[in-house]
């Protein structure tokens, strides 16, 4: 049935207000100095009904694309961003990562990833699938799982997964619109209740971003997709390894020195907006995701949009032009994260070596029988919070851009881990 026209009208003029409202905040201090030009999102083309849901309740991105052409378009510009060659094998770029996962399915195979138009066919294909895996392992890759976790319960998430290979659509409107492209809305139940009441001190575009870019973990008993913490303070290494030696989780377990090891995922939201010092834009002027990744676009026709098109803010000279430099933060943004990420990938690589050295002395000496039962305690609680630390800023998806500050103060702590176990070690 076509939804009436008005509904979606008085909900368009929202969604516009809120927009205006995020573009106005974009100066350093207020709007002094900036012209600021609120951008609405493409209108739906009038006249067409809804499309029909598929069988798993959800409306495919190719089902809207007469509805809003220009985002659609966009859209499919993601394809470019595909598998292959191009992409970095972070088991080349970083040697180290073959003692660092060792046993655990990421030391099978560990590629740069590609656009979230091919979800399905990266998670498909990675080495690290096994006939043990579950559809949990499709969580944020489809929505047909979301809606079918939230249609039919978690227990969705212990579905064979190989017995969910008829799930067809890739990352796409329904992620962040459900059914409805002309609202926001976080479909990832899990991520609601791990933010909880703080969801309020959030854009409301970012938590909806944020509810696939964060670190998570299947419950053992469940195995349901979960986070590690309860609220924004809790969303640093600190409160994960406190929430997760609580719980008594662990991954999986080193091999030789036993030690119960996590591996952290993508946790691009807990850098920006988490602990006590979230990034300084979306502190002070309520930035979300969508604000630098999805910069605004005049199509050839003068029709204004987001694009949907997701890339960094470096590869919009526009966004940067008309919004980051004026605002006064930052003068020249491509030159100050130059800067940031290539110290980024200087420590990350030095520091991976150093943490390296001390898990095969740690193995070596636990293999000669060295160390005292106390001693052993000691260096597995060492080895797996350096590691926390380290792996927490190596899989950020910004190469530290995000917030250089919580990347350097990691970092900092991993080093500090380290060199505690070098010296338990006499190295």
């Amino acid at each position: 049935m076509e939804k009436p026209f008005g509904k979606r009208m008085f909900l368009f003029l929202i969604v516009v207000g809120l927009v205006a409202l995020m573009f106005g905040l974009m100066a350093c201090n207020g709007t002094d100095g900036v012209d600021t030009k609120p951008v609405a999102p493409e209108r739906p083309v009038p006249g067409l009904p809804d499309p029909t849901p598929d069988e798993y309740g959800v409306i495919t991105a190719d089902a809207w694309m007469d509805h809003y052409p220009e985002i659609y378009a966009s859209y499919k510009d993601n394809l470019s961003n595909a598998p292959g060659s191009a992409k970095h094998n972070y088991l080349e770029v970083y040697p180290a990562l073959a003692t660092l996962y060792a046993a655990n399915a990421f030391s099978k195979g560990y590629n740069q990833a590609a656009s979230h138009l091919f979800s399905l066919d990266s998670v498909r294909a990675t080495p690290r699938i096994s006939d043990a895996s579950l559809s949990n392992c499709y969580t944020c890759k489809t929505p047909q799982l979301t809606n079918t976790v939230n249609t039919k319960g978690v227990e969705t998430y212990a579905i064979p997964f190989a017995e969910a290979a008829n799930w067809t659509e890739p990352i796409s409107c329904f992620n962040c619109h459900a059914n409805d492209p002309e609202s926001i809305t976080v479909g990832n139940q899990f991520w609601v209740k791990a933010v909880g009441a703080d969801a309020s001190k959030v854009p409301e575009a970012a938590m909806s971003c944020g509810q696939c870019h964060n670190e998570y973990y299947f419950d053992p008993a469940t195995k349901a997709t979960t986070n590690p913490y309860n609220g924004l303070a809790t969303m640093t290494p600190e409160g994960i390894i406190k929430y997760y030696d609580e719980i008594g989780f662990k991954d999986w377990v080193y091999p030789v020195t036993e030690t119960p090891m996590i591996k952290i995922q993508h946790p691009e939201f807990e850098t920006v907006y988490g602990g006590p010092m979230p990034m300084r834009m979306a502190r002070e002027n309520g930035y979300s995701c969508a604000d630098c990744h999805m910069g605004p676009v005049t199509a050839d026709n003068g029709v204004e949009y987001s694009s949907h098109f997701w890339q960094s803010p470096l590869n919009n000279a526009d966004l940067i032009a008309n919004n980051c430099s004026q605002s006064g933060c930052h003068s020249d943004l491509a030159g100050q994260v130059k800067g940031w990420q290539d110290s980024y990938a200087k420590r990350v690589q030095s520091l991976s070596l150093d943490l390296e050295k001390m898990i095969k002395e740690f193995s070596a000496q636990v293999t000669a029988g060295s160390l005292s039962d106390e001693q052993i305690a000691q260096l597995r609680t060492i080895h797996r919070n350096a590691q926390i630390y380290w792996d927490f800023v190596m899989v950020e998806n910004s190469n530290g851009a995000h917030n250089n500050a919580y990347a350097t103060q990691y970092l900092d702590s991993c080093e500090k881990l380290i060199k505690e176990g070098n010296t338990i070690l006499g190295i």
